[in-house]
């Protein structure tokens, strides 16, 4: 080839390159800044961050292959990883899996008209976020769990009518959610609503429900009992909930419950509900079989509901305003925030983060007193203020509810939309207050859903009434375009003007 066509080609893609990064500055700036701080971090805390009991556990589970159990996907993929020797493997491509999840939400609200200025800052917490990549520098379930269930919502917002192979394969998706922590029950009622409600045909939905059913009778294949599947076995983290209000002084229960009373006053409990399911001194070693553990919830749960949906009330909006963390919550916090010198555990072994060991062991790294490196300095400071208010998560919620709900004609898809991802945010927190605890670890997944609800709410608001929503055709469906009066016009979406690109005759969508 000539010389002159390679550099004539190699000028055109340079264009390109430069007229792409200019349309979209915003988000270059950010996915920038997120990639080097999730660098950085890789650099801190090598080969990954360890968290006591659960990191173990995964580690453990998956060692057991052939024998291991199917509804632990976690496990499945840590195993993926071993070839390669080290974690650092399995933490950069969560790293990779945090940026490239909001690279496609970013495109996904761009496709539905939000602009892009508000596009990006709906995928900033994802990205620049401490406690976000903080997480995901840990062997933990949170970055597999959010990555599954925001990649089943955008398969199914992209296009008005999603076709069956996005909808099965949203299906798995949203599943695999579930499967990795059963809060994900949450998102698959919501987006089944999402598909039924505006009803288009038995297709999408069928579809989306036949990737559920294929996953968990995997799992059932392999487990052999539905609960087992369903990973609804046991009942621990519901008794350590209920234990922390029961009064048990005015509970009708047998003898074989009574036992897991908590012994101290209602007024002396641990800070955390989590004390009576990890604790030697808990009445949960008396329990005489796992089912009482179920049992004795439910009883409390029947015989105080009002104590507990105010524990639920409670415990939630602490989400949305700033409260004062006990000691116990304190020290749970801690391990969320990037710290100075994670394995100098020895002095306080609760409430002090560690590391893996080097290679693929089920123990994390020995402690030993250790100096803090420049990358950990750097990200200790970064975290006392680069986490997201929780002011702002409340004004996300009121933005999309207001967005979604303001009386005006047409935008009901943005309307549903809105409420999807507000339903999914807000239902990932109640749910685990509500069988679990307060954790900010547990509602960090929220931070993939509330921001993108905002943005949609705040779209919404700002676009012309229209009478019908523009429609998008299904998955391998010729786009039909309106006709224009403008010879110039190909249908194309416009970045710079905001016009969907059919001249004259186009919607402006301000944004």
């Amino acid at each position: 080839m000539p010389v002159g066509r390679l550099i004539a080609r190699s000028a055109r893609t340079t264009r390109t390159l430069a007229d792409l990064l200019r349309r979209h500055v915003g988000l270059t700036i950010v996915v920038t800044a997120g990639i080097a701080l999730r660098i950085v971090t890789m650099a801190a805390y090598q080969p990954a961050l360890w968290f006591q009991g659960d990191s173990g556990t995964y580690v453990r589970l998956s060692r057991a292959w052939p024998a291991m159990p199917p509804r632990w996907p976690f496990a499945w993929l840590l195993k993926a990883f071993e070839w390669t020797g080290t974690f650092a493997s399995l933490v950069a491509v969560q790293h990779l899996a945090g940026v490239a999840l909001a690279v496609a939400t970013y495109l996904v609200l761009r496709r539905i008209g939000v602009g892009p200025w508000v596009a990006t800052l709906a995928v900033t917490p994802v990205l620049l976020d401490a406690t976000q990549f903080t997480l995901e520098q840990y062997l933990l379930t949170e970055t597999l769990f959010t990555t599954a269930l925001a990649v089943a919502a955008l398969l199914l917002v992209r296009r008005e009518r999603p076709g069956m192979v996005a909808s099965l394969v949203a299906g798995v998706s949203v599943a695999l959610g579930m499967a990795t922590r059963p809060t994900g029950v949450v998102a698959i009622g919501a987006l089944v609503l999402f598909l039924l409600l505006p009803w288009r045909g038995w297709r999408a939905p069928t579809a989306f429900l036949l990737g559920i059913v294929a996953l968990f009778g995997a799992a059932f294949v392999g487990v052999g009992t539905v609960q087992g599947a369903l990973g609804l076995e046991g009942g621990r983290f519901l008794y350590g909930r209920t234990a922390h209000f029961a009064d048990c002084d005015r509970l009708e229960l047998r003898p074989g419950l009574r036992k897991l009373c908590p012994v101290q006053p209602l007024d002396q409990r641990p800070d955390r509900p989590d004390w009576y399911i990890w604790n030697i001194e808990s009445p949960i070693l008396d329990a005489e079989r796992p089912e009482d553990l179920d049992e004795f919830a439910h009883e409390v749960i029947k015989q105080q509901p009002g104590d507990y949906l105010a524990a639920i009330a409670s415990d939630t909006a602490r989400y949305f305003w700033p409260t004062r963390l006990k000691p116990m919550e304190e020290c749970l916090a801690n391990w969320w925030r990037p710290q100075l010198a994670p394995t100098n555990w020895a002095a306080d072994f609760n409430c002090v983060p560690r590391t893996a060991r080097p290679g693929y062991e089920p123990l994390p790294a020995p402690s030993r007193d250790v100096e803090a490196n420049a990358a950990s300095r750097f990200l200790h400071g970064y975290g006392r203020y680069g986490v997201t208010p929780a002011p702002v998560m409340a004004a996300m919620v009121l933005i999309a509810l207001v967005g979604a709900l303001w009386p005006r004609r047409g935008r009901l898809r943005l309307s549903m939309i809105a409420l999807l991802y507000a339903g999914i945010g807000v239902g990932i927190m109640v749910f685990s207050v509500a069988t679990s605890m307060f954790d900010h670890r547990y509602g960090l997944p929220a931070l993939a859903f509330l921001p993108i609800a905002a943005a949609v709410g705040w779209q919404r608001l700002r676009s012309t009434p229209v009478s019908t929503d523009r429609h998008t055709p299904a998955d391998g469906e010729p786009e039909r375009l309106a006709p224009t009066i403008s010879s110039e016009s190909n249908g194309d979406h416009d970045e710079r003007t905001g016009d969907r690109g059919h001249g004259a005759a186009a919607v402006p969508q301000r944004g």
